[in-house]
């Protein structure tokens, strides 16, 4: 049995029939479950988005005296990371335009919308929009590694006493702890052969004498 897909949309749309329309269409779809949320108004879309908790929203474009373009807008700015789509009925290249400068992945004329077109602009703007937030999530992580590595070939402040290296906040740390905290390293301790000889003048005797006898 094939997997099925959930995502969960936002429909911003102040016309009741176009928002039963959407939903019937949505039901059409074979191996995919969709939660749908209903926001009528520009104020209950920003309080939506601003939860950030839907994968995409499908917002028209007409909405009482705003525009879905104006909501699109502050999408980003609501702290909304999912994928925004425009209905509208307009076809003008200026409507797709603005919709785009806004910031919505895709644009669909509802005298158009289908099952199937619905589905893939979901899927695809969706699918899309989840790789560049694990890219931007990759970038970042290797951001933090370059920056960790400068820090380590830097002038790092180390005691020439005790060893103890002053981190950026002022506090002195023991070695391994600060390359702990600015690495991937592990440590494991041991003693070199200068250190033994002075700390343990006989087991290094006894050492030197195993390494004779082979």
């Amino acid at each position: 049995m094939d997997d099925i897909a959930l995502y969960r949309v936002l429909l911003v749309e102040d016309d009741e029939d176009d928002y039963v329309i959407a939903c019937a269409l949505l039901g059409e779809i074979e191996h995919t479950t969709y939660q749908i949320d209903w926001a009528r108004t520009v104020a209950e879309g920003i309080d939506a988005l601003s939860r950030n908790v839907h994968d995409v929203a499908l917002v028209d474009f007409a909405l009482g005296e705003h525009t879905g373009v104006e909501l699109v807008a502050q999408a980003r700015a609501c702290g909304f990371t999912g994928s925004v789509v425009m209905l509208t009925g307009q076809s003008d290249r200026e409507t797709d335009l603005a919709a785009m400068r806004a910031g919505a992945a895709d644009y669909l004329l509802k005298t158009h919308l289908s099952a199937p077109l619905l589905e893939r602009a979901i899927r695809y703007n969706v699918l899309r929009r989840r790789a560049e937030q694990e890219r931007e999530r990759l970038i970042a992580e290797l951001r933090d590694a370059v920056t960790r590595i400068r820090t380590l070939q830097g002038l790092l402040p180390i005691c020439s006493a005790c060893k103890k290296i002053r981190d950026d906040h002022g506090y002195w740390n023991q070695i391994e702890e600060y390359l702990r905290k600015h690495s991937e390293a592990e440590f494991t301790h041991s003693l070199c052969p200068e250190c033994l000889e002075r700390l343990y003048p006989e087991a290094a005797r006894a050492m030197r004498k195993r390494e004779e006898r082979g």
